[in-house]
């Protein structure tokens, strides 16, 4: 669920605030919402492979900060909250129902004038925390996605550029590694930044569903981008808000679909929102 900055000031002391950071160096050191601990986003990865943390290692993450099977986490990050709906679609993979995104992250913390922490990192005592093993029924991974292409309503939420192919990332990655620009072929461009609105909350549900309104409940829908953060904003508007059943995230994305071998690709003009 979505809450309110004015909810979340409201509800502090009951619930876990924690802070996705993406360069938490910079950003959560010079102010964060008070209480909220830092969790790095990298943190929810697996260590030695490209693939997501272990129940165990999770486990040991959120212990460690303080958080409970049983507790409400409140979840937001820099970079337009795209970290926070990613880890929310990781948490509720591996079982954590109980969760909310705030709507709007920091900025509109800030923007309406709630107070910030910046006197270092917050430490909770540790507990014990049990995920269990993760159920991937809303990720597709790219063998399945290549052999059943038509099958699937693919959503590029990728920024114009780099679904057209001028680009392989946005101006932020300026060492990206892929080797090729474009586009999976079939797939819409719906830029996930339409989704929010200019305060950084999302767009109410009359206005998702104008944007989606070419789409059927009984679609089998796929949406990526170059990572799965910025993806997981769609998947969670189509799945969350909306109520779309059928949406998967393939969260291998660009950075694994540009550089291999063999695949079908798509450049420049085609169909887009």
């Amino acid at each position: 669920m979505l809450v309110s900055v004015e909810w979340l000031n409201n509800n502090l002391k009951d619930v876990k605030v924690v802070e996705i950071g993406y360069n938490p160096q910079i950003n959560y050191y010079e102010g964060h919402i008070p209480g909220a601990v830092l969790i790095n986003w990298r943190d929810f990865l697996d260590d030695n492979s490209r693939d997501f943390a272990s129940p165990g290692k999770l486990s040991k993450v959120l212990g460690n900060a303080g958080i409970n099977n049983d507790d409400l986490i409140v979840l937001y990050s820099e970079m337009n909250n795209r970290y926070a709906f990613y880890v929310y679609w990781i948490l509720k993979a591996y079982g954590h129902s109980n969760l909310a995104i705030l709507n709007g992250g920091i900025y509109k913390w800030l923007k309406e004038g709630y107070p910030i922490e910046s006197d270092g990192i917050v430490v909770n005592k540790k507990s014990e925390y049990k995920a269990r093993k993760p159920d991937w029924s809303s990720r597709i991974l790219v063998w399945e996605l290549l052999s059943k292409l038509k099958e699937f309503v693919l959503i590029d939420s990728r920024s114009k550029e780099e679904y057209d192919g001028l680009t392989t990332a946005p101006p932020e990655h300026k060492c990206e590694q892929t080797q090729m620009s474009g586009h999976i072929p079939g797939a819409k461009n719906i830029p996930w930044t339409i989704l929010l609105n200019e305060d950084e909350t999302m767009k109410s549900r009359d206005e998702l569903e104008r944007i989606f309104s070419w789409l059927s409940k009984e679609d089998k829908i796929v949406v990526y981008c170059r990572t799965g953060a910025r993806a997981s904003v769609a998947w969670y508007a189509l799945k969350e808000v909306l109520g779309f059943k059928l949406v998967r995230l393939y969260d291998g994305s660009w950075v694994e679909y540009g550089n291999m071998v063999g695949v079908p690709v798509e450049k420049s003009v085609s169909d887009r929102f």
